[in-house]
């Protein structure tokens, strides 16, 4: 493992808002290997789990962070999002209402963030249900495309590495951008003998 640094800042925030239901507490379990539980109630406050990357020999701390998808809970998330440096916005394939959404949670996050320097992308979780679909793909991929974001879509059941390997280039980008690097000219590539995650469970601050 390489030589923590502090050149970025204590640890880069990651977090995923959402309609509640659309998987964003799965995908973060099981990105950090606890399991994919199918019926895990809904999120009702802010937490995360912290980690540890490694890119060009340097080693880097990270969060993520879940986030209440309730309107109700819209408010506290104003607090959780503050100094965030990578945003994911969430909706599942089954769920029309989720991604109807989406411009919500993309102004929300830019009306909060403001000029801040931050990553932002779109997922679509839940691909295994593809029988139950109501968001098709081209949907998904054309709104990214409105808001100049990338997009995936995985599955927290069957596809977790797709998002793990999202996540992980992200960061990678995140470190690079703020290095003063030109990431139009530098293709990062993800090693992924080279990531080293934690799995402690942070508290809500």
């Amino acid at each position: 493992m390489g030589d923590k640094t502090n050149e970025i800042e204590d640890s880069i925030k990651i977090i995923l808002l959402g309609e509640s239901g659309v998987g964003k507490t799965n995908l973060i379990n099981v990105f950090f290997g606890f399991g994919f539980d199918k019926n895990t109630e809904t999120t009702l406050s802010s937490y995360c789990y912290d980690g540890e990357f490694q890119h060009k020999n340097k080693t880097y701390s990270y969060s993520i962070w879940d986030t209440a998808g309730q309107e109700k809970f819209r408010a506290i998330n104003k607090m959780f999002i503050r100094d965030a440096k990578i945003i994911f916005i969430v909706y599942s394939i089954d769920n029309k209402y989720s991604f109807d959404e989406v411009d919500f949670w993309v102004n929300f996050v830019k009306e909060n963030l403001g000029t801040q320097k931050y990553i932002m992308a779109l997922v679509a979780n839940k691909c295994d249900l593809y029988e139950d679909q109501m968001v098709m793909d081209d949907e998904g991929q054309n709104a990214a495309n409105k808001y100049g974001i990338e997009f995936i879509t995985t599955s927290a059941f069957t596809n977790i590495i797709t998002f793990k390997n999202f996540v992980y280039e992200l960061l990678a980008r995140y470190i690079e951008m703020s290095l003063g690097h030109d990431i139009r000219k530098n293709i990062v590539k993800i090693n992924n003998d080279k990531k080293d995650t934690k799995q402690k469970k942070c508290c809500s601050k």
